[in-house]
C-alpha cells in the first residue's frame, strides 16, 4: 500500500531528475509548493501557488483574453455573464461584449491600492474587411483593488448608431494603462433592419 506523500516525493524526484539542473524559477517555486503541501501547510502552499500564477502571468507578452464574447447584458461580475444566443442586433441596439484579460501589469495609485486599467480602440470593419471606423480611446476601463486582482471583467458597450443593415466585424483592442501590453479581439455581428 502506497502512502500519497512518499508516492508524491517519489514523483518530484523523478521529475527534479528528470529536469536540467537549475530549471529555473518557476520549478523551483513549484518544487517549494509540493513541498509545502507534503508538509500540510496549505496557506502556505496556497501562497506559494498565487506568487507562482504572479511570475508566469509577468511572463504573458500581450494582453490575452480567456473569454470575449457577445452577453445579452452587462455581467454583474468576473463570471457572472449570460451569452447573447445570436449575433443578430437590430439597427440602434447596444452591442454588449464581456472580455477577461489576462497578462496586465498594476499601477500603484497610493494609499495601498493596485490599479488596473485599459484604454479601449474601436475599429469597424465591414463584410470585404475593409476599415469603416476607427475610433480610439472609446471607452476607459479601471478597476483600485488593495489585491493585485487577477480576475478582472470588461464590460464593453458599443452603440453603432446609423450604420446600415449589414454584417461587422468589431475589433476591440485593450492597452494597458500599466504597461505596454496590449490585446486584440474580434467580434463578428450583423445588423438587421
Amino acid at each position: 500500500m502506497t502512502h500519497a506523500p512518499i508516492a508524491r516525493l517519489a514523483f518530484l524526484l523523478m521529475l527534479t531528475l528528470a529536469l536540467p539542473a537549475g530549471a529555473g524559477p518557476i520549478v523551483d517555486s513549484a518544487g517549494g509548493i509540493e513541498a509545502r503541501l507534503a508538509a500540510r501547510d496549505y496557506p502556505t502552499a496556497i501562497a506559494g501557488a498565487r506568487d507562482l500564477l504572479g511570475q508566469v502571468w509577468a511572463e504573458v507578452p500581450e494582453i490575452g483574453f480567456t473569454q470575449a464574447l457577445l452577453v445579452s447584458e452587462t455581467a454583474a461580475g468576473y463570471g457572472v455573464y449570460n451569452p447573447r444566443s445570436t449575433n443578430l442586433f437590430k439597427k440602434g441596439e447596444p452591442i454588449i461584449i464581456y472580455a477577461e484579460p489576462f497578462g496586465f501589469a498594476y499601477g500603484s495609485p497610493g494609499e495601498g491600492l493596485n490599479s488596473i486599467g485599459f484604454a479601449v480602440d474601436l475599429q469597424v470593419l465591414d463584410a470585404s474587411g475593409a476599415e469603416l471606423a476607427s475610433v480610439p480611446n472609446v471607452t476607459q476601463l479601471d478597476l483600485n483593488s488593495r489585491y493585485q486582482n487577477r480576475e478582472f471583467q470588461a464590460n464593453i458597450t458599443y452603440n453603432l448608431d446609423g450604420i446600415a443593415p449589414g454584417k461587422y466585424t468589431l475589433v476591440t483592442t485593450l492597452r494597458d494603462k500599466n504597461s505596454e501590453k496590449a490585446g486584440v479581439f474580434r467580434t463578428d455581428i450583423e445588423i438587421t433592419e
